[in-house]
């Protein structure tokens, strides 16, 4: 079996938490080639999967991305995750969606592009902080965490933006300062870990690129069962998937389904890079 192992420019060799993952394809006799996902010499159909991790760059070059979805779903390759699941998880309003099923979210307003923008809803709800960001963002990407009183000036700044982008707006949780989030990680749809992270003193992203930490979380049986209920209203296969989101009054509330680019915090678990390769044989063979 071939496959790639999808990156991106600026990471052309892999993530450094990914690389252990070549030498364990290769003790099952797969071969895995690590390839940027933009490069227009690679001839896709000479692979019998494609693996999607480092595509760190795909809410900068959205049209580029999408329309080369479009053309590995014409070709018929294989990739994991899926390219419809993909292609729809890369758009955060997927999230109104899993409310609309019943599914418990931190609260959201969901904003279409606009070339009028207005946040003067936050002023009917009992916020006193919140977050904007664009629905299509990666990495805390254009994210903004502000006081309700500079509502105006964040209206100004993001004005460009919003008439380019849809964006999401939402109350910052207390919970993620006071306790962390969580994100519970599923290989094949089976539950195999999960960690909790925290933001560095006077930062709220998690992220560990801003100096974000995570540790090993043992979530309670129900926590387990509500991510397990999530993915249920996923269609199709998943190699792997990421159901993050904090504890309120003991209630798991999602903030991101996470299925294109995730870290998997490998770390965290002893077995869990083995049974991730493990998927991709079981998944493609």
């Amino acid at each position: 079996m071939k496959i790639a192992i999808l990156t991106c420019e600026k990471c052309p060799e892999l993530a450094p938490r990914d690389k252990h993952l070549l030498p364990l394809f290769e003790q099952r006799n797969i071969r895995a080639d690590v390839i940027i996902w933009s490069d227009p010499a690679i001839e896709w159909s000479a692979y019998d999967g494609l693996l999607f991790r480092s595509v760190w760059d795909y809410h900068l070059r959205p049209e580029e991305f999408n329309n080369w979805l479009n053309r590995l779903a014409e070709l018929n390759i294989k990739t994991l995750n899926l390219v419809e699941t993909i292609r729809h998880n890369q758009h955060k309003f997927y999230l109104k969606e899993l409310e609309n099923k019943g599914i418990e979210i931190i609260p959201t307003v969901f904003i279409d592009k606009t070339e009028a923008l207005d946040l003067s809803v936050i002023n009917s709800r009992n916020w006193q902080r919140a977050v904007i960001k664009p629905a299509v963002s990666a990495s805390s990407y254009l994210t903004t965490l502000f006081d309700i009183s500079d509502r105006q000036k964040i209206e100004s700044e993001y004005q460009p933006v919003a008439a380019q982008r849809d964006l999401l707006l939402q109350p910052f949780m207390t919970e993620i300062k006071e306790t962390g989030e969580l994100s519970l990680v599923f290989f094949n749809r089976k539950y195999s870990h999960a960690v909790i992270k925290r933001a560095v003193q006077g930062d709220f992203r998690v992220q560990a690129e801003f100096g974000g930490e995570h540790q090993v979380f043992n979530p309670e049986k129900e926590v387990i069962e509500t991510a397990e209920k999530i993915l249920s209203l996923i269609p199709g296969p998943l190699l792997y998937a990421r159901v993050d989101g904090l504890l309120k009054n003991g209630r798991f509330v999602l903030m991101e389904l996470e299925l294109l680019e995730p870290d998997l915090y490998f770390d965290a678990q002893p077995d869990a890079s083995d049974r991730y390769v493990d998927g991709v044989g079981a998944l493609l063979g």
